[in-house]
């Protein structure tokens, strides 16, 4: 496949996920290393994306914010700026409530008592009282059986609706729309800012068409040269509520239109999402599942500074922090719009991605190292190279295809790599037991069934001396693992129970006894072994039981290990960088540049900003 028609199927892929997730267009357009974009130095990071997504956020800056539209154009509107030091960010959605309360203090002690069942929960303001709300419901129906949950903490509350009528006229200013906000508060009817582009006000919490007829008798008498009409009830379209209970506007749903906030002015470089500070602008979008996906819209270097002490301790020599911060700069081009589909470039996972902490994360030295190297990335070809990287390659790194298939690349070939065990590196060697039961386990979890283990048989190694294929025998077949699958997947927070690949491994057996010419020794395994016949020295096959005929007469031997001891050395899949092997160079007084162009061969460094 040509580099042209990779780029054109990916664009569509990208386009195609971008329209079914309701998101902006750009969200699926690629940007690629060949076109201009390594000049482009912002990234679209995933704070909250995936399994981490979230039913509400709370957004958090002792300053002013600014809140504002984007659409995919990169074209703004204002909404507001607002000082209030904390803000509620919410879908819409039916819900129940208690009040009103006089106090904001009487609100937040409901909330105190509020069922845990029933959360996300919040304090409003509506006219001169607060209201606690809380709970996600799509019906009326679902929200009145939830009630009972309600009253079992001893709070009586009823069903807050999600129906009302937006103001057909659009007012050309905030103020004016405030303005006539107010009076309507004043009359008695819930009222809030409604933002789709333009300002309108949204009145009433209805829950049917009867409640929204009444609704619009009483908007006839206090607004009478203004009309209404009903707006489709729709779970996506975002709340914005200060931490006084103030309801700031309620962003409407609109296709290639994204909400967000950035620090307009304060002392703090940074905004806090639930309670972890990131740099740069949030953004905010519901998905089709109605959690907040949750984007940190960052200059690369501020996504670094959160991601390198992730990866490499802070304490270790400045000069391995800067390769790493190198190859993580580099990785971040290289796997640009890698989540495009869902809306942002990287998320914030090690297994998939980098691991990316935040501001708590940053430390002075790895900052360091990523503003020493600004700019600086690995070329392979003339693109951004796939920088794969590990904590320890056990002795020697290993080729990319022979962990992962694929092409060759010049770039990722197996090197000697003495200078983890010179590190000190905590893997030099490790050993680990896997008990019988277990390893039956993980063969079924890699969906397949071997029946009852009798050996592991490596049948081949690569020329770094990592096993290439483990061959398992079992009393229903034999199974072989190639490549990654030597490390045995067990779908563990780790994913494999084993450090690597580099290892040996030999079984355990119940004890026995056995004759080896004429001294008598103790086996831990028949593994391997020989018998004497009359054919000459034959290799035992792999059987439960033996039976053995002695002058005593026959005995049988049970076979079955009980476990299985690996030993062995590195851990990581072995390619690239060992992470371990950066410290022993840079200790030994080796440049960033020495260890990068070490473990990736025949690249070029470059300066984006220079």
């Amino acid at each position: 496949m040509s580099f042209l028609n990779a780029k054109s199927r990916l664009l569509i892929i990208g386009l195609i996920g971008a329209l079914l997730l309701g998101l902006p267009l750009w969200y699926g357009s690629p940007l690629f290393a060949d076109g201009g974009p390594l000049l482009a130095s912002t990234f679209r990071i995933g704070l909250h994306s995936g399994n981490l997504t979230l039913p509400a956020a709370t957004l958090r800056y002792s300053g002013q914010v600014r809140f504002f539209m984007a659409d995919f154009l990169e074209n703004t509107v204002e909404i507001m700026v607002d000082d209030a030091g904390s803000w509620r960010i919410e879908r819409e959605a039916i819900r129940l409530q208690v009040g009103p309360f006089s106090t904001l203090a009487e609100a937040q002690t409901t909330l105190g008592r509020w069922p845990a069942s029933l959360q996300p929960s919040f304090v409003v303001q509506e006219g001169a009282g607060f209201l606690a709300v809380g709970g996600l419901f799509f019906t009326a129906a679902q929200a009145s059986e939830a009630l009972l949950s309600l009253r079992q903490a001893g709070i009586e509350g009823n069903v807050r609706g999600a129906m009302f009528l937006v103001t057909d006229h659009a007012f050309s200013t905030r103020a004016e729309a405030e303005l006539q906000r107010v009076s309507l508060v004043a009359a008695g009817i819930s009222t809030t800012l409604f933002f789709d582009g333009t300002y309108r006000l949204a009145a009433g919490r209805e829950l049917d068409s009867v409640g929204l007829s009444r609704l619009r008798a009483e908007l006839a008498v206090v607004l009478p040269l203004f009309t209404f009409s009903e707006v489709p009830t729709d779970f996506r379209r975002i709340e914005v509520i200060r931490q006084d209970g103030r309801h700031l506007f309620t962003f409407a749903n609109l296709p290639r239109r994204v909400l967000r906030a950035e620090i307009v002015q304060g002392l703090d470089v940074a905004m806090s999402i639930d309670g972890r500070l990131h740099r740069g602008i949030f953004e905010f979008a519901v998905n089709s599942a109605h959690r907040f996906l949750v984007v940190g819209i960052m200059d690369v270097d501020d996504y670094l500074k959160g991601v390198v002490p992730r990866e490499m301790p802070a304490s270790w020599p400045l000069e391995a922090l800067k390769a790493q911060a190198v190859v993580a700069r580099t990785y971040a081009y290289a796997n640009r719009n890698r989540h495009g589909a869902d809306g942002f470039d990287l998320c914030t996972l090690s297994t998939c991605c980098q691991a990316y902490g935040g501001v708590a994360w940053e430390h002075e030295a790895s900052s360091r190292a990523v503003d020493e190297t600004r700019g600086v990335i690995i070329l392979a070809n003339g693109r951004p190279a796939a920088t794969f990287y590990h904590s320890d390659s056990g002795g020697h790194t290993e080729n990319v295809e022979n962990v992962w298939g694929g092409t060759p690349q010049s770039f990722l070939v197996g090197v000697p790599d003495p200078f983890p065990a010179a590190a000190g590196s905590t893997h030099t060697t490790w050993h680990n037991e896997i008990t019988q039961e277990t390893m039956q386990s993980i063969v079924r979890h890699n969906r397949g069934d071997v029946g009852t283990i009798l050996s592991l048989h490596v049948a081949r190694r690569y020329q770094s001396g990592r096993v290439a294929e483990l061959v398992i025998n079992g009393t229903r077949g034999s199974v072989t693992y190639t490549r990654q699958q030597a490390r045995l997947f067990d779908g563990s927070a780790g994913l494999f129970a084993l450090r690597s690949t580099m290892y040996n491994v030999t079984a355990t057996l119940p004890q026995l006894f056995v004759h080896q010419g004429q001294s008598v020794g103790r086996a831990s395994s028949l593994q391997n072994m020989h018998v004497a016949t009359a054919a000459g020295q034959q290799a035992l096959p792999a059987r439960e039981t033996y039976v053995v005929q002695g002058a005593a007469g026959t005995r049988s031997i049970n076979a079955v290990p009980t476990s299985f001891v690996f030993s062995g050395s590195g851990w990581g899949h072995g390619v690239g960088m060992s992470q371990w092997g950066a410290r022993g160079m840079a200790t030994a007084g080796h440049t960033f540049r020495d260890i990068l162009l070490h473990y990736y061969r025949g690249v070029d460094l470059i300066n984006l900003v220079n």
